[in-house]
């Protein structure tokens, strides 16, 4: 049994935040984990093991954050001496940064394309991210970026862990919505293209018979509701909000559709597979090809291309044959992405 620390800045609602917490759970089967977290403000995820909270809430200057960089990695220093962990992984750049500084034996794991860092992040991954034993890419092609652009010879690439039967307990009973609906899941943010996805969604044939939710919140709202209003389709895109458990939307919807310009490893598409809906998404950077297997258990669409997405969401919701076969092999996609496969390839390194 090993003494494992997962440092991760918050436990808010988000991608990254679930995976911490999934591969949280695989290791705690046979290992001591705790989670350690600079801030508190939102806590949504039940956590196994201990809980540490370091106290070092987010910055917004450029002065602040660097003080709290240091700050962080000060406390967690002090941390990781006091308790003696065997092992020790940074999830995303916010907890990456003052681990490295803390901790050069140190796991990191980056959860986004590091092409679309800001200067100041993309100063401090290439400081840092040398520093460690072990960069953690949660793509092949996130790490080839890290390795061609940031000169990174210490990469490896570990896949987000899903665990399906835990997500399947979680549905209680799928979403009901007075029409079928398909859906799309994500904070409201400019690289999610949710503009671009309703704009394909009103082009479609299925709009007459089928709806669209999109669950998510963010500072796009009144832009994306004032873009559906011009559209005449307030009766038909439906802003649900935030839901701290989504996956009963998905369960009941006919597929997920995933618009954005870039990702890294959308956990969103896992776990959709991992109810066995379908999913249309734009083969955008990074990660989306390395789920979806198209013609298999999914649909890939160009990038950032209004018609192609158009036709791929009326070709599957009018092809019942094709959204049987994809829901039939969804389970089988992800089997090499449960938490006991992902988890031994971290405790390998």
């Amino acid at each position: 049994m090993k003494k494992i620390a997962i440092v991760i800045a918050d436990l808010d609602l988000g991608g990254g935040q679930r995976v911490a917490i999934n591969l949280a759970q695989a290791l705690a089967k046979n290992n001591e984990v705790s989670i350690v977290i600079f801030q508190d403000d939102e806590i949504h995820y039940e956590t196994p093991g201990d809980l540490i909270h370091l106290d070092c809430p987010q910055k917004t200057s450029v002065p602040g954050k660097v003080y709290n960089v240091f700050k962080r990695a000060r406390k967690l220093r002090k941390l990781i001496k006091e308790k003696q962990f065997d092992a020790v992984y940074g999830f995303m750049e916010t907890a990456n940064f003052p681990t490295a500084m803390a901790f050069p034996d140190a796991a990191l794991s980056v959860h986004c394309n590091p092409r679309e860092l800001s200067f100041f992040e993309t100063f401090l991954a290439k400081i840092t991210y040398p520093r460690v034993n072990n960069v953690i890419a949660v793509s092949e092609d996130v790490a080839g970026i890290l390795r061609s652009d940031f000169g990174l010879k210490n990469v490896s690439r570990i896949y987000n862990p899903v665990d399906a039967e835990d997500v399947a307990a979680q549905v209680d009973k799928p979403h009901e919505h007075p029409k079928p609906y398909i859906l799309a899941l994500g904070r409201f943010h400019e690289v999610k293209r949710y503009d671009l996805l309703i704009d394909a969604y009103a082009k479609t044939e299925m709009k007459q018979d089928c709806d669209l939710l999109i669950v998510g919140d963010g500072e796009l709202r009144p832009e994306l509701e004032k873009q559906v209003a011009d559209l005449g389709l307030t009766e038909k895109i439906y802003f649900e909000g935030t839901q701290s458990n989504p996956f009963p939307y998905l369960a009941g919807a006919k597929f997920l559709t995933l618009s954005s310009r870039t990702e890294a490893f959308p956990m969103v598409l896992i776990e959709a597979l991992a109810l066995q809906c379908p999913v249309v998404a734009t083969d955008c950077p990074t990660g989306p090809r390395e789920i979806v297997r198209h013609g298999e258990n999914g649909l890939l669409v160009e990038n950032e291309n209004v018609d192609a997405l158009s036709e791929a969401m009326d070709k599957l919701y009018y092809d019942d044959a094709l959204l049987a076969t994809f829901r039939n092999n969804a389970l089988d996609s992800i089997k090499h992405l449960s938490g006991e496969v992902i988890a031994g390839e971290w405790l390998a390194l």
